[in-house]
Formats: structure tokens, C-alpha cells, sequence
């Protein structure tokens, strides 16, 4: 099977793994304004990459998802880190709160799973070697 190129998934994914960075930049922004200006350049980034992927396509779609999936996570955990260096992180959470620490395990489990399973149904080369 192979991953092909499709706008819906590839930006759905782009923006679905990084808009939470976004909305935790807007509430700290009200808060300080330099957190905020900081989660935003950690949301811009990942998202310039993967507009650069899209536009570019030099890479093979299974390879650049992948990439923008681990920029997703590492900006990800960045902003966490971020947002608990400026006692932030329980500050931004509404209806429920939970530690940095399950903030940095869960959103690495997650970027990790749908990265082994994408990997799983595209990434393996499903030729039979030719003897």
C-alpha cells in the first residue's frame, strides 16, 4: 500500500497535531505576552516545515508525514516545557488539569503510535525479494 499525497489529510494532520499550541499561545498571551509570542514561533515552525514539504514534495509523502510528525511532537513537548518554565501550563487548562509530566508522556506516546502505525501500513516495503 502506498501514502499518496492528499491535501485534507496532509494539513489536517499539520494543523491537527500543532493548533492546541496555538490556543495555549492565545491564553498565555493575556497573561505574558512573551510566553505568548514564544508558542507562537513553536507553532510557526512546524507548520512552515510542513507547508515547505507540501509545496516542495521532494521527499516521498510516507517520509515528509513522518517529518512533520516528529516536528509536531518536538515543538509539542517544547511548548510544554515552555509553558512550565513560566507557570503557565496548569494556568492554561480549563475543566481539568493534568502534570507536565503526563503532558510530556502523553502527547509522546501519541505522536510515537500514529507514527509506528503509519509506518506499520505504508512505510514497509511489501515487495517480495526476486531469487
Amino acid at each position: 500500500m502506498k501514502l499518496d499525497w492528499n491535501k485534507g489529510s496532509w494539513f489536517g494532520s499539520q494543523l491537527g497535531g500543532t493548533v492546541w499550541i496555538l490556543v495555549a499561545a492565545g491564553i498565555s498571551l493575556d497573561q505574558d505576552i512573551l510566553t505568548g509570542l514564544n508558542l507562537m514561533f513553536l507553532f510557526l515552525i512546524p507548520n512552515i516545515a510542513g507547508l515547505i514539504l507540501w509545496f516542495q514534495r521532494k521527499l516521498t509523502c510516507y517520509m515528509s508525514i513522518q517529518i512533520l510528525f516528529a516536528l509536531s511532537g518536538f515543538f509539542g513537548l517544547l511548548a510544554i516545557y515552555v509553558l512550565d518554565r513560566n507557570n503557565l501550563w496548569l494556568e492554561i487548562q480549563k475543566g481539568g488539569a493534568i502534570s507536565k509530566e503526563f503532558g510530556y508522556l502523553l502527547l509522546t506516546v501519541a505522536v510515537l503510535i500514529v507514527m509506528a502505525s503509519i509506518h506499520f501500513k505504508f512505510g514497509r516495503n511489501t515487495k517480495k525479494p526476486s531469487i
